[in-house]
């Protein structure tokens, strides 16, 4: 997936944020915020996109973090083919649409993370800064929030731990400052 995108996590994690905002053809702005509840928040937007990271997360944490919340800026430049993408858009959504047929219930089963429970939502929104609520608030933005505990198997998070397994997390540009790197000649049993 990397690949296809052209990532490139051995230059580190501004090269891949320079790269999705490129393929997105808007800025990436990453914003640390007390996310009660929650480590991290994407919020789309028409003319920039906004990850916020909870801001006592530990330095290797917030990599994480930001990591799984740009899978959600990109994980429509990676879903389903072009013939999968056509057919439900001209024969599924018509038949759905004219009541010919059930729609399916489009629950994940590594949880949903569009969903505010109410009970963290005044928290949630109090953290953020105010222009940013009115401004999801007026133009109905979609929003994505990183729980506390994630599923292991969620498509975001395995991005996330893929990716910071190969990214440069110094200025080596050899990429031998990857995570990866430090496990290289690690026997087992120590």
């Amino acid at each position: 997936m990397a690949k296809k995108l052209g990532l490139r996590p051995d230059l580190g994690l501004p090269a891949i944020l320079d790269r999705v905002a490129a393929l997105r053809g808007q800025p990436i702005e990453v914003e640390y915020a007390p996310l009660p509840r929650s480590t991290g928040l994407c919020v789309f937007g028409d003319t920039s996109d906004t990850l916020f990271v909870h801001e006592d997360a530990e330095p290797l944490h917030e990599v994480l973090i930001t990591l799984h919340e740009l899978w959600h800026l990109i994980e429509d430049l990676v879903g389903p083919p072009l013939p999968v993408r056509l057919w439900r858009r001209w024969v599924i959504r018509p038949l759905v649409r004219y009541g010919l047929m059930k729609a399916k219930s489009p629950r994940s089963a590594f949880g949903d993370h569009s969903v505010f429970e109410l009970d963290n939502l005044q928290d949630v929104l109090k953290a953020l800064p105010p222009e940013l609520v009115h401004d999801v608030v007026a133009n109905a933005r979609p929003v994505k929030m990183r729980g506390e505990h994630n599923h292991g198997r969620d498509p975001a998070e395995v991005f996330a731990r893929s990716m910071l397994q190969r990214l440069a997390l110094d200025d080596d540009a050899s990429g031998t400052g990857a995570v990866t790197a430090s496990l290289d000649h690690r026997r087992t049993g120590i």
